[in-house]
């Protein structure tokens, strides 16, 4: 089976192999891994082109990938087009807008790349405006849609969509979203739509003794003090305001270890960083920021805490960070947001978004510390290791893709 992956990050521009870091090129990463050692399909991957990428690249031999590189006044239209949009409109706005240029030359070349090429699948990677690369390319044969989000948007080229083979979905909660009539790109028949969870490689995540004494050292974090760990972007919608004031209710001995930046490596800020910074001193010695760090230092960095909290303020997707927590053995208090449910599996505190929030998570967190929860832990770290985990990822989605073509030939 000869299957080509697009992909392109319209925030970021993150590349495959994903040096860069990225959710969405993180799981083609794995898909690519395994696919490179087992084979399952002659496998095309078409990315933003990376000078590191292209060498990591070479990693995989049995994979092909096709590279598309932005010329200089691409990126400067990029640069130009991001300032005016954060100057002028809301900063999580302008950061949905941050490779826009780039995107549009993506989806051109990858048009006319996909036009002298025959797949027998071909697989588009979340991104709405991709939908286009398959209108101009007028392209005939089998196509999926990959979504890691909730799609807002049609690109106004709904046809595409409608004429879509199927579709993979990273959760229960994304596939009932496009199989409503109010989204965009809806209503989906549900015999179209395949749930296939993320994954995440295990054997990056344990508990270990000598990683919480080097990280604790790091932060300078005393043996007797407790830490809660947040990991994720500074955004309003992560909720970290929510896990501020609710330590504030508490009089233990807490730490609260602050890993992410605004976005990816960003050292952008808006008013909302500014607003938890203030929290944050309120809270005096009690908050350390690592600023963005790389995945495999926030692996490591799991084990220096006791408590994971999670407070998503919007209807996230999916929730590997939880499920990252929960493979090293630390406990989490997440919100019933989206699909976190889904990923949780039952093994975390999964608290309601109200009025009672903070109270609830600053509750929680006494009760993780009291260890009161333990048998919780050992369980979840169980499930995760079953459910999630990267082994089993290509085999999932090759099994996806094979029953969704075997709607359509029943059709």
């Amino acid at each position: 089976m000869k299957i080509a992956i697009f992909i392109a990050d319209s925030n970021g521009g993150y590349p495959v192999p994903a040096v860069k870091g990225g959710a969405v090129s993180t799981l083609v990463e794995h898909l690519v891994e395994k696919n490179n050692e087992r084979q399952l399909a002659e496998m095309t991957v078409v990315s933003y082109y990376d000078k590191e990428a292209v060498e990591k690249a070479k990693k995989y031999p049995n994979i092909i990938f096709k590279w598309i590189k932005p010329p200089k006044i691409i990126k400067k239209m990029d640069d130009f087009s991001f300032f005016i949009l954060k100057t002028f409109f809301k900063h999580q706005k302008a950061l949905s807008f941050k490779n826009l240029w780039s995107l549009i030359y993506y989806i051109f070349k990858s048009a006319s790349f996909l036009k002298s090429k025959e797949y027998d699948n071909v697989v588009l990677e979340n991104n709405i405006p991709m939908a286009w690369i398959i209108k101009m390319a007028k392209y005939e044969g089998k196509y999926f849609y990959h979504f890691h989000n909730v799609p807002r948007i049609n690109a106004k080229v709904k046809s595409v969509f409608e004429k879509c083979t199927g579709y993979l979905c990273v959760s229960d909660y994304v596939a009932k979203q496009i199989e409503s009539e109010d989204n965009p790109i809806g209503p989906i028949p549900k015999s179209k739509i395949k749930v296939l969870y993320n994954a995440v490689d295990m054997e990056q995540f344990e508990a270990n003794c000598k990683n919480r004494l080097q990280i604790r050292r790091k932060f300078s974090i005393k043996e007797k003090d407790k830490v809660v760990l947040f990991v994720g972007r500074l955004s309003e919608e992560k909720g970290i305001d929510k896990l501020f004031k609710a330590v504030k209710l508490l009089n233990n001995n807490v730490k609260i270890l602050v890993v992410g930046s605004y976005l990816h490596g960003s050292k952008e800020k808006d008013k909302y960083v500014e607003y938890i910074k203030k929290l944050a001193n309120e809270l005096e010695n009690k908050v350390i920021f690592t600023g963005f760090i790389s995945q495999k230092e926030v692996n490591r960095i799991y084990n220096a805490a006791d408590v994971a909290v999670l407070p998503s303020m919007w209807d996230e997707p999916a929730g590997l960070t939880m499920v990252e927590a929960m493979a090293s053995g630390v406990p989490v208090i997440t919100t019933n947001s989206g699909g976190i449910p889904e990923y949780s599996g039952g093994y975390s505190v999964v608290l309601e978004r109200n009025s009672e929030l903070e109270k609830n998570i600053a509750m929680h967190i006494e009760k993780v510390l009291e260890g009161k929860q333990k048998c919780l832990v050992s369980e979840a770290e169980k499930y995760v290791r079953k459910h999630f985990d990267t082994r089993d990822y290509l085999n999932n989605f090759m099994q996806c893709i094979e029953e969704l073509m075997y709607v359509g030939v029943k059709k």
